[in-house]
């Protein structure tokens, strides 16, 4: 059984007729591929519980509301300005958004609806704003001694004697410069820094917001949340997990959610975990330029317990392949585990009448660097006719596009042996080897399949020896070995390796 259905049966245990899924961030820099573990971590178990004919919400909260902390590298330095204001306050930098949180929200959003993940975007801005915590606010400031001695028990400094469970957003200046008194009930008095003060009731003016370690637990009792993981930082010993389990037992009297803890992502071979104030990220958007959509999914598949490293060197072919043979055994063609299966099912976009004839990503890398763009399809089909093999107008289409991906790959990320062109090159060649590329050239002629030209070019080698392959490998790309000889041949097509060859 994969993970998210075992977390999917523990969490219905939980006995309700809806279960709500949770997950979030503060949208104060670039959501990065380490992010997003979080967000499919989640959307599996909403997917899982669906799958269990549960009703089930998956709610994407954005901590908009949160503090405007520091600017960013490659930001103006007159952002300072903005610190200590909503994020969702301060103006866009790049000025293409009406704010700076919107800035990095629209971008996730959009890189999710392309990988159809079905979330309930929620601003925390707009929940605040509209005084929708004032009885959880209420309750955590007339609880705010015990909510103290929760947290000092993982402090090494206690905190200050006025230290209150809030912060206030000035109306004047925007900013949390305040100095607060909690007056009972509803009501608090506060001082900014700006010199602006007010008594304000919190029923109604919507610019009080509970700080981190609060405002979680508080979500969870407010929404009903069943489930929500979350990373190692959060799960380190007195980091915000095991405070929000506390107060949101002892303050909101709520049973916490089911929330298991995930690995990092890592970059492959990259020191330490992303940071996108590091600038050392990678988002969705750059995994989906050379990775087909259920690929993407399929990464966050792997065991939450477990590291990834997601690779754009070499090991881009291992993802392929992966997927590949898990769609292979999803539709029976190969045998494999019932967590396999789950994967697949999981990530799929589509589901198939029959399991798709895939072209593999390394075959793909040399196929799509001597065939022409416009009429790719076409072409792959007459190679593939060549090899006997029968392609569905789905498979080319799903070869086109896998091949947008592998263009995408060798112009960006590919090692310089994997790029290979056709070489003009002028090399000499002895008597011998001149009779020998007459030889392949007459055997080329043929009407032959390619997996029989394949053999024919083994005769020769057997006459001659493997220096055959050698040779033609460099007359044809430069370099003293490469794909095999017959598929490169046909990639090439025929006539322009036999033109190649007259130049001998």
């Amino acid at each position: 059984m994969h993970w998210a259905d075992n977390f999917a049966e523990e969490v219905i245990k939980r006995n309700k007729e809806e279960f709500i899924v949770e997950s979030g961030i503060t949208p104060s820099g670039i959501v990065h591929v380490g992010n997003a573990r979080e967000i499919f971590t989640q959307y599996f178990v909403y997917e899982s519980l669906k799958k269990l004919g549960k009703k089930a919400r998956f709610l994407y909260i954005w901590d908009d509301f949160d503090r405007f902390r520091k600017v960013p590298k490659g930001v103006d330095k007159k952002f300072e300005a903005y610190i200590g204001m909503p994020v969702s306050k301060v103006p866009d930098p790049w000025g293409c958004h009406e704010s700076y949180a919107d800035h990095f929200k629209s971008k996730l959003v959009e890189e999710l609806k392309k990988l159809k993940v079905d979330a309930e975007f929620i601003s925390a801005t707009e929940l605040y704003e509209k005084c929708t915590f004032a009885e959880n606010i209420k309750i955590a400031l007339e609880k705010n001694e015990k909510i103290k001695e929760i947290l000092n028990k993982f402090r090494k400094e206690p905190l200050e004697e006025d230290w209150l469970p809030i912060r206030v957003y000035c109306e004047k200046c925007l900013k949390d410069t305040t100095k607060l008194k909690y007056l009972g009930n509803y009501e608090l008095k506060y001082t900014c820094d700006c010199g602006h003060e007010n008594k304000i009731d919190f029923r109604e003016k919507g610019i009080v917001k509970l700080k981190w370690r609060v405002d979680w637990p508080s979500r969870w009792q407010y929404y009903g949340v069943d489930f929500e993981s979350s990373g190692k930082d959060h799960k380190s010993y007195g980091g915000s997990w095991d405070t929000a389990v506390l107060i949101s037992k002892e303050i909101f009297n709520y049973e916490p959610p089911i929330g298991p803890m995930y690995e990092h992502i890592f970059l492959k071979g990259q020191k330490g975990k992303m940071s996108s104030s590091e600038g050392n990220v990678a988002t969705l958007s750059d995994l989906l330029e050379i990775f087909e959509l259920a690929i993407v999914r399929f990464l966050y598949t792997q065991r939450i317990n477990k590291a990834i490293f997601v690779p754009f060197d070499m090991d881009v072919y291992n993802i392929y392949n992966e997927f590949d043979k898990i769609e292979k055994i999803y539709y029976a063609m190969e045998k494999g585990t019932e967590e396999d299966r789950r994967r697949y099912e999981l990530v799929r976009m589509e589901n198939y009448k029959k399991c798709p004839q895939r072209i593999s990503f390394s075959e793909l890398t040399f196929l799509v660097q001597f065939l022409p763009k416009e009429n790719f399809s076409e072409k792959i089909s007459e190679i593939l006719e060549q090899r006997d093999v029968k392609m569905s107008e789905k498979d080319l289409e799903l070869a086109e596009l896998r091949a947008e991906k592998v263009r995408n790959w060798i112009e960006k990320y590919a090692p310089e042996d994997v790029k290979i062109k056709l070489s003009t090159e002028k090399i000499p060649l002895s008597e011998a080897e001149k009779e020998i590329i007459k030889e392949i050239s007459s055997v080329l002629k043929k009407d032959l399949s390619t997996e029989d030209l394949q053999h024919e070019l083994f005769r020769i080698s057997k006459k001659h020896g493997k220096a055959i392959f050698k040779i033609s490998y460099k007359i044809l790309i430069g370099k003293p070995q490469g794909p095999k000889l017959a598929y490169l041949i046909d990639a090439i097509g025929r006539k322009k390796v036999i033109e190649r060859f007259k130049e001998f």
